[in-house]
């Protein structure tokens, strides 16, 4: 008897590829963790040579006062913390001045500037901030983080080393309230910090993460300060990317540093999301693409529609979402984020909305960063959309200054 070809079976393929691949992806996630979470020996004496602390700020970040706080609180010898805003008009500014009352002997400045640079504001803010840094080990940190007392000496540790360009961290969030708020925070707490464990051992780290750089000056000047990225959307990847490609090695510290969500609405956890998957698109398009095997949810859901729900197409989907949630669970752990049991109900329909937004970062090269709309073109590069932009201290445009530098 004559065996056929069904062509059906092409159309289950890339389902069983992608059951199979987030399965094993889900493992490698569950072992990465399990070691990079172990407790480490405490090393003596500890390295702490003086730090200069970057701070961009624009408004009043949810409980800006208390993120700033805990850095003023730091068990560090010598550090300085800039904190720099480019409108003197900006309400971040009297938190400052706060903390600069309650504490008259820490080395607290800030930095008012308006000078641009490039479309990437933040950037701006940190090249005009670093002009006053006065020591050689500079930490960026963003301003919607709060740190516990030994952040300091726990991010500077890696750069004890001095193969190693850079060390960043891993955060984990906690909700103000609010549905949006909560799947934005599951994202961070159950993805986020998944995907880093996976990346620690399918690829050599060329990245870092925003919340938190350390970064010599030594090597900040050698891949040209912050002024090379003044056009880029992704200023914390390009950082890193920038580094690595110089043939050091970037390392994840031991710190887990903390961030206090406000989303508020669906729009604006939409507009998060999407900027986020488009900066990733942009700067690693492979890596994108083949990121949607990790979406085990999607496959699982998947796998049961096109086999009509059948026992078998049930056991193994149900399998791969049972391991899906075990990795949110122990991630929630060991990122001591107080997830609760009932917020695990919520991974299926987040993951499912994120699948939604990976494919929606195809659908055009805009993204909303700040109050502003941004077209993003191949390079990374941004023009800024918005009917005003910022005048640079050349007393051009934002958006021509950003032009001009691109050609």
């Amino acid at each position: 008897m004559a065996i056929g070809f069904d062509p059906r079976s092409l159309l289950y393929l890339p389902i069983y590829v992608g059951l199979i691949a987030s399965a094993i992806f889900y493992l490698i996630e569950l072992w990465s963790s399990a070691q990079f979470f172990r407790p480490r020996p405490a090393l003596r004496p500890p390295f702490q040579p003086p730090v200069t602390v970057l701070k961009p700020l624009k408004g009043v970040d949810v409980q800006l006062y208390e993120n700033l706080l805990t850095l003023c609180r730091q068990q560090y010898p010598i550090f300085q913390v800039l904190c720099g805003v480019a409108d003197a008009d900006d309400p971040a500014i009297p938190v400052v001045r706060r903390l600069q009352r309650e504490f008259p002997e820490l080395d607290l400045e800030l930095v008012v500037d308006g000078r641009i640079y490039g479309s990437n504001y933040k950037v701006s803010n940190l090249h005009n901030m670093y002009q006053r840094a006065k020591y050689d080990l500079i930490v960026l940190a963003d301003s919607d983080i709060r740190v516990g007392p030994q952040y300091l000496t726990r991010v500077v540790e890696p750069l004890r080393n001095r193969g190693i360009g850079v060390s960043t961290c891993l955060y984990r969030a906690t909700s103000t309230g609010g549905l949006p708020t909560l799947i934005e925070r599951l994202f961070i707490n159950t993805d986020f910090a998944a995907l880093v464990m996976l990346a620690r051992k399918v690829e050599k780290a060329s990245y870092a993460f925003g919340a938190t750089i350390g970064i010599r000056r030594e090597v900040l000047e050698e891949i040209g300060g912050f002024l090379p990225i003044a056009d880029l959307l992704a200023d914390d990847y390009e950082i890193g990317y920038r580094v690595f490609t110089r043939g050091y090695v970037n390392a994840l510290s031991a710190e887990v540093v903390e961030t206090v969500l406000a989303v508020g609405t669906w729009r604006r956890l939409y507009d998060h999301q999407v900027r986020w998957a488009r900066t990733y698109r942009v700067n690693r398009p492979g890596g994108y693409f083949g990121s949607l095997l990790t979406h085990g949810t999607f496959w699982a859901l998947l796998n049961v529609l096109a086999n009509g729900f059948s026992p078998l197409s049930c056991a193994v989907s149900g399998g791969v979402l049972a391991l899906r949630h075990v990795v949110a669970a122990r991630m929630g752990a060991h990122l001591h984020s107080d997830t609760h049991w009932w917020e695990l109900l919520l991974v299926v329909p987040k993951d499912l909305f994120l699948t939604g937004v990976w494919f929606a970062a195809f659908g055009g090269n805009t993204v909303v960063w700040s109050g502003h709309r941004f077209e993003v073109n191949a390079s990374g590069a941004m023009v800024d959309l918005t009917d005003s932009p910022p005048i640079d201290a050349a007393g051009e445009p934002g958006e021509a200054l950003a032009t001009r530098r691109r050609a």
